[in-house]
C-alpha cells in the first residue's frame, strides 16, 4: 500500500461508491474530506452538491453522509474504505 498522506497533505484516492467511481479527496475551499466528480454524468447523484465556479466543480461531502453511506464506499478493488487504514480523518 502506498501512502495516502504526505504530511498534512491528502493525496487524491479513487474509490467507487453507489456504483461510480469518484476522488476521495478535500475540498480546497474548506479542506473537508468529500467525493469528486470524474464524469460529468455523475452530478445527478444523491447529496451531489455544486461547489465551484467552474461548471464541472461538484463533490458530496462526507459529513453529509449516514453512518450506513460511510460503508458504502469502496476501495477500486472493492473493499470497505477503512479511513484509519489511510490515515484519513473525517
Amino acid at each position: 500500500m502506498y501512502k495516502q498522506t504526505i504530511g498534512d497533505y491528502m493525496k487524491d484516492i479513487d474509490v467507487i461508491y453507489k456504483g461510480e467511481i469518484l476522488k476521495l479527496t478535500r475540498f480546497w475551499g474548506n479542506d473537508k474530506l468529500c467525493l469528486w466528480i470524474k464524469d460529468p454524468k455523475q452530478i445527478k447523484m444523491p447529496k451531489m452538491e455544486f461547489v465551484g465556479g467552474y461548471p464541472n466543480e461538484y463533490c458530496i461531502f462526507l459529513e453529509n453522509l449516514s453512518s450506513e453511506e460511510l460503508k458504502e464506499i469502496k476501495t477500486i478493488d472493492g473493499k470497505v474504505l477503512n479511513f484509519e487504514e489511510f490515515n484519513i480523518t473525517k
